[in-house]
């Protein structure tokens, strides 16, 4: 089930804007282990981040968008899944689930000091968590502006973030 607290964010930002919707940010390896089930890509239903990227072949593990109005079936593994692995992120959008994704996918590489690059796990609420704790000035945010707000479970309580707010 979608926590009651996203389907209020989403009440809120319908408010001010014309669209909006739900997309769940999924782990794609916590899910298998959770469900049993490899996710797959489907057209306008779920997607992989790592589509079209050099990190093709790690799709399975990797981050997935799924658009909650068209895989419906879904929620209820999502809505557990959050409860017990660290696995969902919920993003509130007015964009479409491939638009998504192609806003999402900049942010997957990240360059280290010594210029090499690294994978930055931000669909892991608990790297998410530590990255809205640490990127402070307004660049190092771009990744948070993506999407209307995020919401997730961190040791147990629900947090969200919403650097878009212009209510």
């Amino acid at each position: 089930m979608t926590p009651a607290s996203v389907n209020e964010q989403l009440r809120k930002y319908r408010r001010f804007h014309y669209s909006g919707h739900v997309l769940a940010l999924v782990d794609g390896l916590q899910y298998q282990q959770h469900t049993g089930q490899q996710l797959t890509s489907e057209d306008d239903v779920v997607v992989s981040l790592f589509a079209g990227t050099k990190e093709i072949a790690l799709a399975h593990a990797g981050p997935w968008l799924i658009d909650l109005k068209a895989a419906r079936d879904r929620i209820a593994d999502l809505g557990e899944l959050e409860q017990v692995r660290p696995g969902v992120i919920w993003l509130i959008t007015s964009e479409s689930l491939e638009r998504q994704a192609e806003k999402l996918r900049p942010h997957l590489d990240i360059r280290l000091p010594d210029r090499r690059s690294a994978l930055l796990r931000f669909w892991d609420p608990r790297v998410l968590h530590a990255l809205n704790a640490i990127c402070q000035d307004k660049a190092s945010r771009a990744l948070f502006r993506t999407a209307h707000a995020w919401q997730y479970l961190n040791e147990g309580q629900r947090f969200t973030i919403n650097d878009n707010a212009t209510h």
